[in-house]
Order: structure tokens, then sequence, then C-alpha cells
């Protein structure tokens, strides 16, 4: 899925190609749980979220509205970085899906 400060990078139609001659069914269950773990970058939002709420107690609106920015920034990456992940998670699953489904056929007949 590639190192990007914002999470995934968008993948391509090789990304697709080589995700679906992949035999290794540890690497792919591997893969997925990678995309499964970008929502992980939710802890800022909830981190802001308090913050702004022990600046607001405070009295200090302005540390308490520069939180809830860093909350929406936050939050906003998080949207795309999970678009992302997911993009990547569906073709490990299609993948997965269909090893599973091959695995489920008579060799010799190729049937089930």
């Amino acid at each position: 899925m590639g190192v990007s400060p914002r999470g995934p990078r968008q993948i391509t139609r090789a990304d697709v190609d080589a995700i679906m001659a992949c035999h290794d069914t540890a690497a792919l269950a591997e893969m997925k749980a990678y995309a499964r773990s970008y929502f992980a970058m939710s802890g800022m939002i909830v981190m802001s979220v308090g913050g702004a709420c022990i600046a607001a107690l405070a009295r200090r609106p302005g540390w308490a509205m520069g939180a809830i920015g860093l909350a929406v920034a936050g939050g906003l990456g998080v949207i795309e970085a999970r678009r992302r992940a997911r993009e990547w998670e569906a073709v490990a699953d299609a993948r997965l899906g269909l090893l599973d489904a091959s695995a489920d056929l008579d060799p010799a007949t190729m049937s089930p």
C-alpha cells in the first residue's frame, strides 16, 4: 500500500493485477489487516475533542477552537485514508474469495 503520511497511496491497475496474481493467503490476510489499521488514525480526533473540552472548561476559547480545527483536520484525514484503504482491502477480499472458491473445486474435474 506504500508509505505515505496521509495513509495508503491510491491503488493502480498494476496493484490490482499484482494482488489478483497472488497465491499467498497469509500475505493477503496481512494486507487486509494492514488496510483496516488505518482507522487507528482516528485517535487524533479523540484527543483533539478532549483537548477542546478541557480548553473550554479552562475558558480558553482560542485553544478550544484550535483543538476543534485539529479534530476536523484529523477527521478528514481519517476519511481519506479509510477510503483508500478500503479499495486495497476490497481487492484483497476478492482475491481471497477466488482462492477459497478454487480450493473447493475438485482438481481432476475443476468442478465442485
